[in-house]
């Protein structure tokens, strides 16, 4: 018996080494936002010093305008994202895993999963996301929907890789990033990722590409030839920058997503549409995003209705939520606003 349970050690140790190599030979960063090296991170949890269980989540909560990837990967993709999981519950003894999914994929995709997890034996539940809120997405305003708290982000430190589902070290990684790591793992992988393009005149449409590309480039590989009737929101319909078509020889900054706009479309409409979202979608916790979001909204639509306003006052303002926002929701709040401003439609 004793044999046996060092056999079965030693395996776990090969394959622990084996797949945190290929890792790190690959480079992968999490195809979420926050550009975090995966091998890292899952060292970071598998070291965790801390007593108890250990889990992993696959993230997919996908709720910005512009993106849907993730969806695309799970409609086609499923085993390999299950696969994926499975390894790193693997690589952390990870008794449990999770797949967070929004409201929409979970009516539209559990049926796709439930027999994949079956099939592969791993346990692994489904996670109904209550709301699609945009910060339900950040991972510890999931982690916090999971426990039945408000949905709101946490202080970080402590980070979810030590302080995660109940406290425990655990994997948050997107669906696309699990995808990625089963094709690592059987050495398929080839440093291309999924972008997303939407907008006028154009079908929602995705393609696998390099994961370097330029955005100029990613537009031709989607049929689209640049052009002054437009200009492109680069990183979601939310948090994106808006580029005019001179300034789209730049990697991509963020999501991997482009909505193509005419240029003819009403400033008004764009800003109070942009400004609007974010209002909607503060979680509150903090002042600068939950007041700044509605008096910009507020001081824009009296601006837009033809009352005179300190344009100064409006650039304070815009600072303040930039800048003194607690989570990211508010940080980049009014990343098209401003963008628009300076590249499409100039502030004179």
């Amino acid at each position: 018996m004793a044999d046996i349970k060092i056999l079965c050690y030693n395996k776990s140790m090969l394959f622990n080494t084996s797949i945190i190599k290929k890792l790190q030979k690959s480079n992968l960063i999490g195809r979420g936002c926050n550009n975090f090296l995966v091998a890292d991170k899952w060292l970071s949890v598998k070291n965790a010093g801390i007593k108890g269980d250990k889990f992993v989540v696959c993230n997919v909560s996908e709720s910005e305008p512009g993106m849907f990837k993730d969806e695309y990967v799970l409609k086609n993709f499923s085993e390999r994202v299950i696969d994926g999981i499975k390894i790193a519950m693997k690589f952390i003894r990870a008794k449990k895993g999770f797949i967070y999914l929004n409201p929409e994929y979970f009516k539209d995709f559990q049926d796709y999963l439930l027999p994949e997890i079956s099939a592969q034996k791993v346990n692994i539940e489904l996670y109904e996301k209550p709301l699609h809120d945009y910060v339900g997405g950040e991972e510890t305003s999931l982690l916090n929907s999971m426990q039945g708290l408000r949905v709101e982000p946490r202080f970080k430190p402590p980070f979810p890789t030590t302080h995660g589902f109940f406290n425990q070290p655990t994997i948050i990684n997107n669906c696309e990033t699990f995808y990625a790591v089963s094709l690592i793992n059987s050495g398929e992988y080839k440093n291309i990722k999924f972008y997303c393009l939407s907008g006028d005149e154009v079908d929602n449409s995705v393609k696998e590409l390099p994961v370097n590309i330029t955005i100029k480039k990613c537009l031709q590989e989607f049929g689209h030839k640049s052009s002054d009737k437009y200009f492109y929101q680069v990183g979601g319909g939310a948090a994106g920058f808006c580029y005019n078509y001179k300034q789209l020889n730049r990697a991509f900054a963020g999501n991997p997503s482009i909505i193509i706009y005419k240029k003819n479309r009403p400033e008004k409409d764009l800003i109070l549409h942009w400004l609007q979202f974010f209002k909607n979608e503060s979680c509150g916790k903090c002042l600068p995003c939950r007041e700044g979001t509605y008096r910009l909204l507020k001081l824009l639509e009296k601006q837009y209705a033809g009352e005179n306003q300190d344009q100064a006052v409006i650039n304070d303002l815009i600072f303040t939520i930039q800048n003194t926002s607690f989570c990211g929701l508010g940080k980049v709040a009014c990343n098209a606003v401003v963008s628009y401003w300076k590249n499409i439609c100039p502030k004179k």
